[in-house]
């Protein structure tokens, strides 16, 4: 395996291992640590199947796109409305969510050394990596290799420091009143179908290692997501707060607390970096924008919402995933179906899906919209 194969794997690692994996402990303990995980496997699964879906629509079309332009491609102009609105919310949702999760991190990292608060933290962390995201792709690209790398050290540290904490009682028990909890905190979890075109152009000329980047993306973060809530559940059990490092602080002490926060910090700037460079990279593509423009669009809005004072956590990324993420996946199912008829180009790889499945996808993902939207 080659950097382009690493680079091209780390970029959709970074794009689905973000702000959401730090919702999954308070979700799985809420409900129950048994659903939580069956329904980690079962969404990791579904994603892994959408995300090889959408790769195989990406090479049987020529023209470079974002999910925007796909969608208008093969679906029309109102798939491609349906689909900017949930692709946009989805978007502005990690960034914002990101923005307010990382003045936490960075308070308990910093403040030993420079004072702030932690809305200031915040604030800083959302100008610089906007910032950084005007480098471009390539650098992006890098940054989330190197990330990547860190963060899986630290989670093996966190591992090894809380294994002696856990508690097998903490596994125990569920709650039916919670038992959709982890359903859309884990699609926030798992959205990450913005990297996807990024890996094709990573990988020009080795495009059939596209199937290979994906599978083993998806599959290394589903192992992590399974690793970070069986630790902090086993340890906290049904005092999980909704960020997952605060309540280890009265279990394992600050030097965990610091560790996590290390994590979280690092989790979240690859996360962020590559959610916004693939949306600045969606509204210059598809709609034509110049690229500072297109930039500014993507990095105002969260910015603004934060300062706002909209600042919850958990309610936003769980709506965000059963709505946004769901139509999303949704309209991907469709996108599959088209490009296999309409598509351009001869794919580097190629699927064969049965018809009953792909209506199963479509059911779940339906149902579950309808629950968040009018039920929950």
């Amino acid at each position: 395996m080659n950097k382009k194969f690493f680079y091209a794997t780390a970029v959709l690692v970074g794009s689905m291992v973000g702000v959401g994996i730090f919702g999954l402990p308070y979700a799985f303990a809420q409900a129950g640590f048994g659903v939580g995980m069956g329904l980690l496997v079962a969404i990791g699964l579904a994603t892994l199947l959408i995300d090889l879906m959408y790769g195989e629509v990406i090479l049987r079309t020529h023209a470079q796109h974002q999910i925007m332009g796909y969608a208008r491609l093969y679906l029309g102009p109102s798939a491609q409305r349906l689909l900017f609105f949930s692709a946009v919310l989805m978007g502005y949702v990690g960034l914002l969510a990101a923005i307010i999760i990382s003045g936490g991190f960075l308070n308990t990292l910093l403040s030993p050394f420079f004072y702030a608060p932690v809305a200031t933290y915040s604030v800083l962390f959302g100008v610089v990596l906007s910032l950084a995201v005007l480098r471009g792709i390539k650098t992006v690209s890098h940054v989330e290799l190197f990330f990547s790398g860190l963060f899986v050290a630290v989670m093996g540290l966190i591992l090894f420091a809380g294994w002696h904490s856990i508690h097998l009682s903490n596994f125990t028990g569920f709650n039916r009143a919670n038992l959709a909890l982890p359903y859309g905190v884990l699609l926030f979890a798992f959205g990450g179908l913005l990297a996807v075109p990024i890996q094709r152009q990573l990988l020009v000329g080795q495009e059939r290692k596209l199937w290979s980047a994906i599978s083993l993306a998806v599959l290394f973060t589903a192992g992590l997501y399974a690793v970070f809530a069986t630790t902090v559940v086993g340890v906290s059990g049904l005092t999980t707060t909704s960020d997952a490092v605060s309540g280890l602080y009265q279990f394992l002490g600050s030097n965990i607390t610091i560790l996590i926060s290390l994590f979280g910090a690092f989790a979240i700037t690859t996360s962020f970096l590559m959610l916004a460079s693939a949306m600045t990279s969606t509204f210059h593509q598809d709609f034509k924008i110049h690229r500072f423009n297109a930039w500014l669009l993507v990095v105002a809005p969260p910015m603004v919402l934060f300062l706002a004072g909209i600042r919850t956590f958990i309610g936003i990324i769980s709506l965000a995933g059963g709505v946004a993420l769901a139509i999303e996946q949704i309209l991907v199912v469709f996108l599959y179906a088209k490009a296999k008829s309409k598509g351009d180009r001869i794919p580097e790889y190629s699927m064969n899906i049965p018809t009953w499945l792909l209506y199963v996808l479509i059911t779940v993902f339906s149902v579950g919209v309808v629950y968040f939207l009018f039920v929950q």
